[in-house]
């Protein structure tokens, strides 16, 4: 990479020290988000997750991960490894990438060299101090010398610097790049487990089905890269009303069962006014279980769905995952 400096001091007339050209705000801005989307896809790409490790020394994205499927953050050695190579460049020659892509680096205030290491670590970590009210890095907006509070703690500038053409279209198609791969996630699934139970017609509970879904291997699509997601969503269980029936007053009782009649779980459903409750306060259309409560209740676990109606209680359902319909306990009030 080569680079012509814009000194923090240049000179028109001699003796006569001039303005130095202090980088505008906006180059800064989009070099922090180029250096920021380089990271995500690294850490993407190495470990599913774009967000690279909790309080990493870049700037922070509103990064498009999908909630319950992507994990918040993930250490590993090639996220370490861009994070580190981040700050090596700027330290020994004021540039990332990003600040390449649109000529301008981070120099000393004193006499416009690169920071050094040392003092390139301690702006980063002290960038802490612009995340207040986000005030820190708006503050080169009037400051005179467009500082960040940062910059202002171990005195250093960002100003303009000239680089040859190639470096800016370079990094910019790998922003563009990393950005369509962070930034544009499609989730598919496959091999999900679906399970369920017809009740005898006008049944006094008022349900017609009772069904179950277990979700499959989710995963995750970016730029035609496709990765296989950590996440395990939850068991849902769902229910459809018979025609003209009014459930009201019914309950649904939910428990899954251990093989050896323990119950793990348990939670439940009240119909009333045309709607399902799990408490006074929150209506809900359907019923999830975490997988972790089939991982705590081991191998042979069932979902028993018991209804009471009218002062009477009776097993309605029973789900098995993972088991034939025949290894199921039998119910008289099902129609299998």
């Amino acid at each position: 990479m080569t680079t012509t400096d814009v000194p923090a001091t240049a000179t028109t007339e001699p003796g006569t020290p001039a303005a130095p050209r202090y980088a505008h705000w906006w180059r800064r801005a989009v070099a922090s988000v180029s250096d920021g989307l380089l990271v995500a896809a690294v850490a993407w790409l190495a470990t599913g997750s774009v967000a690279p490790v909790p309080l990493r020394p870049v700037p922070w994205l509103p990064l498009s991960a999908v909630p319950g499927i992507e994990p918040d953050g993930r250490l590993s050695w090639w996220t370490c490894g861009a994070v580190l190579l981040l700050l090596v460049l700027q330290a020994f020659t004021g540039m990332t990438p990003g600040k390449a892509m649109v000529g301008i680096r981070v120099v000393r205030e004193r006499d416009g060299a690169p920071a050094a290491l040392p003092v390139t670590v301690l702006r980063d970590l002290l960038h802490v101090l612009d995340w207040i009210l986000l005030v820190g890095w708006l503050r080169p907006l009037w400051h005179p010398r467009r500082q960040t509070f940062a910059d202002s703690v171990v005195r250093t500038v960002v100003v303009r610097a000239r680089v040859d053409v190639p470096v800016p279209v370079i990094v910019g198609v790998a922003t563009v790049t990393a950005g369509a791969l962070v930034l544009a996630p499609a989730v598919t699934e496959s091999g999900e487990t679906r399970v369920e139970c017809t009740l005898v017609p006008d049944h006094a509970s008022g349900l017609a089905t009772l069904s179950g879904r277990e979700p499959g291997d989710v995963w995750v699509t970016r730029l035609g890269v496709r990765r296989l997601s950590p996440a395990r969503p939850p068991v849902v269980l769902s229910w459809t009303l018979a025609p003209g029936a009014d459930p009201d007053g019914t309950t649904l009782d939910v428990g899954v069962v251990e093989a050896d009649g323990d119950e793990a779980w348990h939670s439940a459903v009240a119909f009333r006014d045309g709607a399902a409750w799990t408490d006074d306060v929150t209506q809900v259309p359907e019923l999830t279980i975490p997988r972790r409560v089939f991982d705590d209740a081991g191998p042979g676990a069932l979902v028993e769905l018991t209804g009471e109606a009218d002062g009477t209680s009776e097993v309605l359902c029973v789900l098995g995952f993972g088991v034939e319909a025949a290894e199921l306990p039998p119910s008289p009030r099902v129609d299998w």
